[in-house]
């Protein structure tokens, strides 16, 4: 996930497996069965003394790939990072979200924004090291 503000709407700012394979939209789905389906079809063709366990091996390989590339995705709609229209009409709005400032125009160096606790980033404690 990216390090910085959402863009969108945050549903929920830490969502777990099960919500986010509940908010799985079809599109995600077909990705990960079109993904699955074309790694059996590149082990299949480039395995050519064993094709079937080469094509079985890639579709295992593409599956695990299909599934973490789905619930990286359906995490980043809940989390705000992309556009997530219909999880907010479905499961509403977080409570208490960040405030988008924009960077000022001409700033070299812009910093992000928003709601960063200590938790997340701790102030450096330089007494540590003595």
């Amino acid at each position: 996930m990216p390090y910085g503000d959402p863009k969108f709407t945050v549903v929920n700012p830490s969502p777990d497996v099960d919500q986010t394979i509940r908010s799985l939209r079809t599109s995600d789905y077909l990705a990960a069965a079109f993904m699955t389906g074309a790694s059996w079809s590149y082990g299949y063709i480039v395995g050519k003394p064993t094709r079937m366990a080469t094509a079985s091996t890639a579709m295992a390989l593409g599956m695990t790939c299909a599934g973490m590339m789905v619930l990286q995705n359906g995490r980043a709609r809940l989390r705000g990072y992309r556009e997530n229209e219909k999880e907010v009409k479905k499961y509403g709005a977080w409570a208490v979200q960040p405030e988008i400032k924009a960077n000022q125009p001409g700033e070299r160096f812009p910093v992000a924004t928003g709601l960063t606790s200590p938790s997340v980033k701790p102030p450096l404690n330089w007494r540590n090291y003595d």
